[in-house]
């Protein structure tokens, strides 16, 4: 994708040290990897995958003012100028458009796909990284854990949660989750008592499922998974962690 849309990019992969284990598998991936890269340990044990990317073109022959950066932006949505309000957030002269200083950052995404990418506390998204998202788990999960941004859940056999559209037509279902390395699991997605999909996880690291759903004013999704597993030192009945559960449109 990088490749796709950019003439040249830079790489950095940040694996994190939360342990004596992580530390231990970290070292001897890197050490196994015959570049010396940190890809296998991120792989292993999943991660911050970062890139500085560069367009191509000439530089610009106009002297660049940061006190007015504004003036060299336009509206993703309608491309009318933008200025700064009183809250230093950028907005839109023509459309209304509103982007907030976050930390000094900016986020000019259009509107259609920041609502994608970042949709807030919604009914059809369980986003484990949102405060909140726990109202519409249903049972006993275990404890949150995991860094900003890498929120997630690990699961027993079993785990459900409440979903409810809010937007029309043909819904799909979609988690996103994390195997660990050696722990070969099957999958198996039951929405409102019919099962709708099945998978085998034969690799570590993320994994996507989806599944088209029938037409229902909600869902109640339950995710059964096996076998289960014990690491050590831990007691707990784990299979895998989940970091989001979320409809999206069908087809």
């Amino acid at each position: 994708m990088i490749r796709k849309h950019f003439d040249d990019a830079r790489y950095e992969i940040f694996v994190p040290e939360r342990g004596w284990g992580e530390r231990i598998v970290k070292r001897a991936a890197i050490k196994a990897d015959p570049y010396g890269s940190e890809w296998r340990a991120g792989r292993l044990l999943g991660g911050t995958f970062a890139a500085i990317c560069r367009n191509g073109g000439e530089p610009s022959s106009v002297p660049f003012d940061a006190a007015r950066f504004e003036a060299h932006l336009r509206c993703p949505d309608c491309r009318a100028e933008l200025g700064r309000d009183a809250s230093d957030g950028l907005r839109c002269s023509q459309c209304g458009y509103e982007a907030a200083n976050e930390g000094g950052v900016y986020n000019l995404l259009p509107s259609g796909e920041k609502a994608e990418l970042y949709p807030g506390d919604r009914a059809d998204i369980i986003d484990f990284s949102l405060a909140g998202h726990e109202k519409r788990l249903l049972g006993e999960w275990y404890e949150l854990e995991g860094v900003f941004g890498n929120k997630y859940r690990w699961i027993g056999a079993e785990a459900s949660a409440f979903l409810k559209p809010v937007r029309p037509g043909k819904q799909r279902l979609r988690v996103r989750g994390h195997g660990m390395e050696g722990q070969a699991v099957e999958l198996r997605v039951v929405v409102n008592g019919a099962a709708v999909g099945e998978w085998k996880l034969e690799r570590a690291g993320l994994f996507v499922m989806e599944a088209d759903l029938p037409d229902a004013l909600e869902y109640r999704v339950t995710i059964e998974a096996s076998p289960v597993w014990r690491a050590d030192g831990d007691g707990r009945p784990l299979t895998v962690s989940l970091s989001m559960i979320r409809l999206v449109p069908g087809s």
